[in-house]
């Protein structure tokens, strides 16, 4: 029984170690790359636009500090509300903006020129 619980175990550390170095693999191919965007589109009332955040910001720190991340929650018409929590975490976390669409499109032109 315990030879069982010690496979399962070691077997668990094996994977763990194959994610990281696949990861470790990703992060260097991104080294010197550009900036990974995450693009949220938001229209109406999104009940779960907290998750959703959350959820992308977990994905971007996954991949470390080496390449530029920025997480956009690109206004298609939200309401008060999901307004606000994107404005907060737009706040309290500088990876994630908020643009309508208008502004994005001239931010994008600027940072292609």
């Amino acid at each position: 029984m315990l030879e069982v619980v010690l496979s399962v175990f070691v077997l668990c550390l094996a994977v763990v170690g194959l994610i990281e170095i696949f990861r470790a693999i990703f992060m260097f191919s991104f080294k010197k790359k550009g900036t990974a965007i995450t693009l949220i589109p938001v229209c109406g009332h999104v009940e779960d636009i907290e998750m959703v955040l959350r959820n992308a910001m977990s994905n971007a720190q996954w991949f470390g500090n080496k390449c530029g991340q920025r997480i956009i929650c690109l206004d298609l018409g939200v309401d008060e509300e999901t307004r606000d929590i994107c404005e907060l975490f737009n706040e309290e976390h500088e990876l994630i903006e908020l643009y309508s669409l208008s502004e994005f499109n001239v931010v994008m032109q600027q940072s292609v020129v």
